[in-house]
């Protein structure tokens, strides 16, 4: 289903919830209310009470994706999808996110007000074309493209065979990466060549989908070690052994006032010496240090941390709501975020 179609079946259900919608046109609303946003819903009860919604249009939610929402406070959030599943259905609660789905499932709640419908089945939608491993933006490859440019956005004025070597993948993945960004229009031909636009979107969106699609397909092994304050004074170590550092750890190194308590670290492969160095226990579940493949091919010698975007991304795709607070403090501290926000 696009966005549209979505939004459609989405007031079908609420009409029959019993609250009549309409979709507000842009000269309805003020600008800076509608930034960001996929559409405004007018939702009217029986009783009259009315209440203006700020709608985040989403084909599919799991819930570590439903932790990892942020939407603008300028009007109350309605979160619409497909189908919303009962952990979902806990982490938007949570958050305090209105939603409606595609099955009929629905929470809304303002004045005299109160809809929560729950438990009804997914209804079968057509599959997308796309495979998690295929080559679009969002596809398993071509997030490793998107990765890049949001990393490096001067790369996206770079040739296919360059970002195909800094991402590794393939040049046809590239081609199709570009196209489908040049046509949903993150990307633009100007004098100096392509570049990039809406980078904040943009990288919403490859937040969202790493979660889904790549991010657990890059564990390399989980550990655990008793105490973790030896990490900040291992960096010569790290630099040594092609070690970075991601996730709260990575974000505690932009932002000071951040505690980790965990580590993530990208290897080429799983670094043994480092490992048994530090007294590393295999975990059997989840511990609190995390070893990921390092996907991306681009050198940067002067830090041992990973490109903050990907920082920002483990933050949300943990599905811990401490971690997310952590991700929307970096995005208003670190200067690569705040530059593609501005983009």
């Amino acid at each position: 289903m696009n966005e549209e179609t979505l939004a459609n079946a989405a007031l079908e259900r609420l009409s029959e919830l019993g609250l009549h919608g309409e979709v507000l046109a842009a000269d309805q609303v003020e600008p800076a209310e509608t930034h960001r946003l996929d559409a405004v819903f007018r939702l009217t009860a029986g009783s009259g009470a009315a209440r203006t919604y700020g709608v985040e249009i989403r084909a599919r939610l799991t819930p570590e994706s439903a932790t990892s929402i942020t939407l603008p406070a300028r009007l109350p959030p309605l979160l619409v999808t497909t189908h919303v599943t009962e952990p979902v259905a806990e982490r938007l609660r949570a958050q305090g996110i209105d939603y409606v789905d595609t099955a009929g499932n629905a929470r809304l709640a303002w004045g005299d007000v109160l809809i929560d419908v729950r438990g009804r089945r997914n209804p079968v939608v057509p599959r997308s074309r796309t495979s998690p491993s295929g080559a679009g933006a969002f596809g398993r490859a071509g997030l490793r493209v998107v990765f890049v440019l949001l990393s490096w956005p001067e790369m996206a004025a770079q040739p296919y065979r360059v970002l195909a070597g800094a991402s590794g993948v393939s040049l046809g993945t590239v081609k199709a990466v570009i196209d489908e960004l040049g046509r949903a229009g993150y990307l633009y031909s100007g004098a100096k060549g392509r570049r990039m636009a809406r980078g904040g979107e943009l990288l919403d969106r490859w937040a969202e989908a790493y979660s889904i699609t790549l991010h657990t397909t890059l564990a390399l092994g989980e550990f655990s070690v008793d105490d973790l304050s030896w990490w900040p004074a291992s960096e010569a170590e790290m630099r040594s052994q092609g070690i970075q550092v991601g996730g709260e750890a990575g974000a505690g190194l932009i932002d000071p006032h951040l505690r980790p308590a965990t580590l993530t670290l990208y290897a080429e492969q799983l670094p043994a010496r480092f490992i048994a160095g530090h007294r590393m226990a295999r975990a059997e579940d989840r511990g609190n240090v995390h070893i990921r493949k390092r996907f991306w091919r681009v050198a940067e010698p002067d830090s041992w941390i990973v490109p903050s975007p990907l920082i920002y991304a483990d933050l949300l795709a943990s599905g811990d709501p401490r971690q997310r607070e952590h991700g929307d403090r970096i995005r208003t501290s670190d200067d690569r975020l705040i530059r593609l926000g501005k983009s």
